[in-house]
């Protein structure tokens, strides 16, 4: 979460005057001000003190109250200082709501449950103010295409399973906190683990949306009218209803990346660096969905011959798109902001990353111990495999803490039999099997 410069800007203000009793300097102001004052009227850019209790001040304009010719000593009271500090924790009150809002995503839309439009009556609210965690630009693209909301929401949900599944063995294992931020302040850090995220959350939008082409979900696209392969045999046919990959891509290239372009940092600012590393995460889950593509084949014949083959293009199954970024995962690339104001190599030994590469600019945190500031959520209580030596093993897992063994019965099927005609039965085994948890 990045703070604006007008909220930084603002917050100093409230700090120099708490700060300095209550009183405000207005340097080169003072005797216009006081001119104006002793006329009886106020300056055109300020409210009186009366209507700016409930706003902020303007820019250049500080607020200052109608003084009388009095040369009378004032004596000075507590209560002044006391509502500049009052003044000084709401604001702070309020900046800490807007960091939570900002922290919010569109990955939100896995865990909502999202009603058809159609399902909507007259008078209803509409779905895209129901929604939480929208960008402007995004919000838009909701109001446009609203039928692509549910689908959008199912991406989303199978990305944040396939990353679960990833990272089951690992000491961050994708877990998802709260139904706003999903993952919690963990993705604040540039780290691989975000680069995954963001990878595999477009591709499963890329997904989602394709295939839904093709069932006829959508109002706006069809079956895929991808070119003939070169390389598909002359007497087969091209044809069938395929995933429409390309516009699942160009879709969600436009929805995924709205948010990114939106922000309008400082060229070469930590912030810009951090917009150009989700934009090529972004890109990298996109490339993988969409060219993994393959081309799906069905045989027809009398009797099962295959003497004519129809084909299509097919997405990939998902668990494949999942293995592919996490091997991108673990050969990302470390960057940083460059002169020009775009990501660089640390290691300028290695060769750049292309479209299909991860990058990440900040190293992982201690995923070891639970931290409330980084959003790690430890390694206790997580189970372990005692003789594995890997991510999983008890030794690595537990992060050197020890663990705690105990035993379970698991419950499975056994001894089945098929009986004629038609069912078969199974028995219920019970066996004694060991836990390891992390200490």
């Amino acid at each position: 979460m990045y703070v604006s410069h007008q909220m930084r800007a603002l917050l100093s203000w409230y700090i120099l005057n708490t700060a300095s009793g209550g009183k405000v300097q207005t340097s080169g102001l003072s005797s216009q001000r006081h001119t104006l004052s002793r006329a009886g009227r106020t300056p055109p850019d300020c409210l009186p003190m009366s209507q700016q209790q409930n706003s902020f001040p303007r820019s250049g304009c500080v607020a200052v109250t109608r003084r009388t010719m009095d040369t009378r000593p004032v004596p000075r009271r507590r209560t002044g200082a006391l509502r500049h500090l009052l003044l000084a924790a709401a604001f702070l009150a309020c900046s800490s709501q807007l960091l939570v809002v900002d922290a919010n995503s569109w990955w939100s839309l896995a865990l909502t449950p999202i009603q058809r439009p159609e399902m909507y009556i007259i008078g209803a609210q509409p779905l895209c103010s129901q929604l939480s965690g929208l960008s402007q630009g995004q919000r838009k693209l909701c109001q446009l295409y609203q039928d692509h909301m549910v689908h959008i929401g199912d991406g989303a949900k199978t990305g944040i399973k396939e990353c679960q599944f990833q990272f089951r063995q690992r000491r961050w294992n994708c877990s998802t906190v709260d139904n706003t931020s999903v993952f919690g302040r963990v993705m604040q850090i540039g780290s691989r683990e975000t680069a995954f995220t963001y990878a595999i959350s477009a591709a499963g939008v890329v997904n989602a949306v394709s295939r839904a082409c093709r069932e006829g979900e959508l109002s706006t696209c069809g079956c895929s009218r991808s070119a003939r392969p070169r390389d598909l045999p002359r007497d087969w046919l091209w044809g069938g209803c395929g995933d429409n990959v390309h516009y699942g891509y160009r879709f969600a290239r436009e929805f995924v990346d709205a948010r990114e372009r939106e922000k309008n940092y400082p060229r070469g600012s930590l912030e810009h660096a951090r917009t150009l590393m989700n934009l090529q995460n972004n890109e990298a889950g996109r490339q993988a969905a969409y060219n993994l593509a393959n081309v799906a084949c069905k045989c027809h014949g009398v009797s099962g011959s295959c003497s004519l083959k129809t084909c299509w293009l097919q997405l990939a199954d998902f668990r494949s798109v999942g293995e592919f970024l996490k091997e991108k995962y673990d050969s990302a690339a470390a960057m940083r902001i460059g002169r020009k104001g775009k990501l660089e190599l640390v290691e300028k030994r290695f060769n750049p990353p292309g479209p299909e590469d991860l990058v990440y600019t900040d190293p992982s945190p201690d995923y070891c111990l639970r931290n409330e500031t980084t959003g790690s959520l430890g390694t206790q209580g997580r189970l372990c495999n005692k003789t594995s030596e890997g991510m999983d093993g008890c030794e690595l897992m537990c992060c050197g803490r020890g663990y705690d063994q105990f035993k379970i019965y698991k419950h499975e099927r056994c001894h089945c039999k098929f009986h004629w005609c038609c069912y078969v039965k199974c028995k219920r085994c019970s066996t004694l099997v060991d836990q390891f948890v992390c200490k």
